[in-house]
């Protein structure tokens, strides 16, 4: 019996000592050397604020790097590039950042190699040092506790334009010389959206046009348009033209080629513009009239029936035309909008009834009793005639002698633009141009008066380097 026993304890004494050799403390098992993900899962950079001497240009890199430290970066893990897909401000300069990497929760890595032109063979980052970002390209290699490793190129997208800049070009300019004139844009008989230009010359109307996207300049037969026609006055209303002569006399063309006068029950002072409604079709041009030694309002589809205002919201007894008001020489922009608030007719500057420039902008709404005229705002930037009003980059803008003025709230205040939108040096200071935008956001300026009083054939086209499509 005392035999067996120590034949069977034997075999058991020589496992328990295998298996407490494997256990032994002094011994750990690695489980990150399975991991073979080098991949870089999330990063993200904050930069400190770039100091200058000068304390606009302070202003101008303290908001340029709010902007930086909110920028998001993409990772492409099949082309193993980090990017940010919006790229940071004009004028951004980067140095040190603080870089911020996240990788497989569970594993980690083994290390992350830096490559950079200051560091061609590359130098492992320890993850939480400052890295210099200044010069590309920049590389990141990541190695695995498994032994496998991953390569990301960094690309810091940077515009390369001021974005605030507008860059002119001079166009093709009219053939010919030009008085008082008035460009519309609008389509031709072969539905072509093109330049229409009128103008009176040596008591002759003339009209010039071309099509947008190719300029060239070709004088059109016009026909029934007199040689007392106020071009300034001309509106297109649900694609017909209107416009009145120096006695009041309407006409209206459909081809804006052959015109012809109309009998209307008022004769109209001026036309102001088009009064937008819910529904196309249902515009009105806003028109005023002369009765009994007053002025008033007109609304009208046709330049033929003109129903009288009866009720103004800033002088609910008097529909009389506010002394206020400009009766001409106003510019005007229409809102076309499916939210009623924001659905108006916009004037800027003009004469009033006893001839003072107006320095004002009034909002003007279109309702079943009459006319929602909002209190008249007034500025010290611009007034009286010659001004442009125009909508561009969801602001307001005027132009007049070269300068232009922005409002963010719909004309109620305005202020100068900034220098990076002024206009080019080449082109000669003026008032009374038409300005148009079109479908491509470019600022187009068609002729005008110089400050001698001369007019001026010339065209030129600017655009926004945020808005190139």
């Amino acid at each position: 019996m005392n035999i067996k026993y120590i034949i069977y304890l034997f075999p058991s004494l020589f496992l328990s000592f295998l298996f407490s050799s494997c256990n032994d403390s002094s011994s750990t098992t690695d489980y990150t050397s399975s991991s073979k993900d080098a991949q870089i899962y999330s990063f993200s950079m904050v930069a400190p604020v770039r100091q200058v001497s000068d304390s606009l240009e302070q202003i101008e890199q303290n908001s340029i790097f709010a902007i930086v430290n909110k920028t998001k970066f993409s990772i492409d893990q099949v082309s193993g590039s980090i990017y940010n897909q919006d790229s940071m401000p004009y004028g951004t300069i980067l140095e040190k950042v603080a870089l911020s990497l996240t990788f497989n929760s569970t594993y980690g890595v083994s290390k992350v190699t830096i490559f950079s032109p200051d560091s061609i063979n590359g130098y492992d980052w320890n993850l939480s040092d400052s890295v210099f970002v200044g010069k590309a390209p920049m590389s990141f290699k990541v190695a695995s506790y498994g032994g496998t490793s991953k390569t990301y190129n960094f690309d810091i997208r940077i515009h390369k334009v001021d974005p605030d800049t507008i860059l002119w070009d001079k166009m093709s300019s009219y053939p010919a010389s030009i008085g008082e004139s008035k460009t519309l844009l609008a389509k031709d008989e072969q539905d072509v959206p093109s330049f229409f230009t009128y103008t009176i010359v040596n008591g002759a109307a003339k009209l010039y046009s071309t099509a947008v996207n190719s300029i060239v300049w070709k004088e059109q037969t016009l026909t029934g348009m007199p040689g007392t026609f106020n071009p300034k006055s001309i509106s297109v209303l649900n694609d017909v033209f209107y416009g009145i002569d120096k006695s009041g006399t309407a006409y209206k063309s459909t081809t804006g080629t052959t015109w012809s006068k109309l009998t209307s029950n008022k004769v109209v002072e001026s036309i102001l513009g088009v009064l937008p409604a819910e529904n196309r079709t249902d515009d009105q041009l806003l028109v005023t009239f002369e009765e009994d030694g007053s002025y008033y309002f007109g609304k009208t589809k046709d330049m033929q029936t003109i129903t009288q205002v009866e009720y103004l919201s800033v002088s609910p007894a008097d529909n009389t035309v506010p002394a206020n008001f400009p009766l001409k020489g106003a510019s005007d922009y229409t809102n076309f909008s499916t939210t009623k608030n924001s659905r108006m007719l916009i004037i800027s500057g003009g004469v009033s009834q006893s001839s003072v420039n107006l320095p004002t902008t009034w909002l003007v709404k279109n309702t079943d009793q009459g006319l929602e005229l909002s209190p008249y705002s007034k500025n010290s930037l611009f007034s009286g005639t010659g001004v442009s009003l125009f909508a561009y980059d969801s602001k307001m803008y005027v132009l007049q002698l070269n300068q232009f003025y922005i409002s963010t709230a719909w004309g109620e205040k305005w202020e100068e633009a900034p220098s990076k939108q002024m206009l080019s040096s080449q082109i000669t200071k003026r008032k009374d141009q038409s300005v148009i935008v079109d479908d491509q956001n470019y600022i187009w300026i068609f002729g005008g008066v110089s400050e001698s009083g001369t007019y001026l054939n010339d065209v030129w086209r600017g655009r926004l380097n945020s808005l190139i499509p």
